[in-house]
Formats: structure tokens, sequence, C-alpha cells
């Protein structure tokens, strides 16, 4: 399969499982994903499904230098249908979701319906999730239709909810006070809105091979934010085991650690590795996260 796949498209598998595209690297042969329906179950969380692919598929996961670890790659050969955000995305959901996108298209932003809604397996509570191509203005233009309340902020109460089920990594109620003033998750016609904002080309000299892997406790703070997908944060290290370590940076491709604000301190406990360009990366997804504080 030659198609070329961005972060959310959704592939289904001969055996009827429903697979979601993830990250910026892929090899030829196939596609790096997380499964998101198997056997008739939803796999909210992160460490769900990946429990689900060491029980159940074992066989897709790969070793891929540029990622540093080894990640589930499904097989081309084992695709029966994509179904792509930036087209097929243009004709899912409803009509506030097509409101929604003819909103976001009156901005200038190229945008489709992701998720649950592009893969056919939404239910009445589902949140419609936007993904968008990154540009010089596609996060301001975000933050206006806040500011002109075409969107709204979730309320703290509204957000506790929906993390009752899906929360990991962060505490609740932190979590749910940071998502009550974020842009990328609010509302809309009365219906919950994801945003992600796709752009890849900016970690690439951040990725592997690596020279030098450790694992390590790092204390960091935030000093620069960002809103992307995947998120690339700069860290300056407050405590460290290694005095080699005098910044790194943080890389995740989940969108609770976008839009994490500048002067927030974190506790991490996981693997640091460093490229053949000196960059020291940390990935958040798969690391122990305790949260000090959240400016």
């Amino acid at each position: 399969m030659s198609i070329q796949l961005l972060e959310g498209d959704v592939v289904k598998l001969k055996d009827g499982s429903i697979w979601i595209v993830k990250g910026c690297v892929h090899p030829p042969e196939g596609f790096v994903a997380l499964p998101r329906v198997v056997d008739g179950r939803k796999l909210k969380r992160f460490s769900e499904s990946m429990e689900v692919v060491r029980r159940y598929y074992t066989h897709y996961l790969r070793d891929l230098v540029e990622i540093g670890r080894k990640v589930p790659v499904v097989p081309g050969r084992d695709v029966v249908e994509v179904r792509r955000w930036v087209s097929d995305g243009l004709r899912v959901g409803d009509d506030v979701a097509q409101r929604l996108l003819q909103l976001f298209a009156s901005r200038g932003l190229t945008c489709g319906i992701a998720g649950s809604h592009l893969g056919g397996y939404s239910g009445s509570g589902s949140d419609i999730d936007v993904h968008c191509l990154d540009g010089p203005s596609a996060y301001s233009e975000v933050r206006s239709l806040y500011e002109e309340k075409l969107l709204e902020h979730l309320d703290v109460g509204e957000a506790a909810v929906e993390l009752s089920e899906v929360s990991e990594s962060i505490d609740i109620k932190v979590h749910a006070d940071f998502i009550a003033k974020r842009y990328l998750q609010g509302r809309y016609r009365g219906r919950r809105v994801t945003i992600r904002v796709v752009n890849c080309d900016r970690v690439r000299d951040f990725l592997g091979p690596y020279v030098d892997v450790r694992n390590s406790e790092l204390v960091v703070k935030i000093s620069e934010s960002d809103y992307r997908t995947p998120a690339l944060l700069r860290a300056e290290v407050v405590r460290s085991p290694s005095p080699a370590y005098s910044g790194t940076y943080l890389i995740s491709h989940r969108l609770r650690f976008a839009e994490i604000p500048a002067g927030s301190l974190l506790s991490i406990r996981g693997t640091v590795s460093t490229n053949y360009l000196g960059y020291s990366v940390l990935n958040l997804d798969v690391a122990d996260i305790d949260w000090i504080s959240l400016a």
C-alpha cells in the first residue's frame, strides 16, 4: 500500500479491528498505529491500546531506530480500508460537524473530521474530533473563534466527567482545570470539540538513530509551549542525575501534552535519547510523570 497517511487517519484491518495512524515515521511496508476498536471493544486509553497490542498483536511490534523503541506497525497487506481525514473527513458527521468544518474553512484552515466519527465507531456522547494542517496563523485563528464566542471553553465539571474515563499521566483535578483554559478542547453548538493541529516537519531533527540512551529521573520546567501534534516542548532541566542534561526536548503525540503553559514543572521518569545532532529527547507518551505545578 503506497498511500501516504497522516496522523489521525483510520485503517480497518482484515480481522475487523480499527486502528488510528500515529506519528510521523512509517516504514515502507506499513504504518505506525494504535488499535481503537478490537472485537467490538472501544479502547480509549493509550495503556489499553498497548495492552491489546502486546497480547494479540505482538507480531506487529517493530523496533524503529527513528523512534528509538518498539512500536506497533500495521502491515499494508492487512489493511482492507483507509479513511483519510483530509478527504474522507470532509463528508463525515452530522449538520453540527459540517457547520464546524465550514467555520474552520472560512478562516483559511484545511481541516477534516477524524477520530470515532471518521472510524465509524462514534456514540451519542462522542466528541467531534477535528484535525487541521498547521500554518502560520492556524493557532491564532482557532483562538479567535473563542474570542468571538463561536467556540466555548469547557467548564471544569464537564472536563472532570470526561477525564474520569480517559485521564492518564495527569491528576484529574489538575487536568480538568487545565482543559477549562485551553483552546484545543471546547464546545461548539453544545457539542464537545477536540482540535489537533498536525505538523510533522519540525520534529525530524529530533528523531533517531540515537547515539546515547539512558533511563533518568528529571525535574523540568517548560520553557516553550506547543499547540501542535506532535507537541515538541523545550524544557529546562531543574534537577538531573547527570550534569550533561543542561536542557532537553519533550515530545508527545497525545493532545493532553499540547498547550502546557511555559513555567509548568514536571517530574519525569523515562528514557532520554540523544541523537547525532546533539538533541536530547524524552517521549512523554511512554514516561511516568508527576505534575509539580501547572503554570
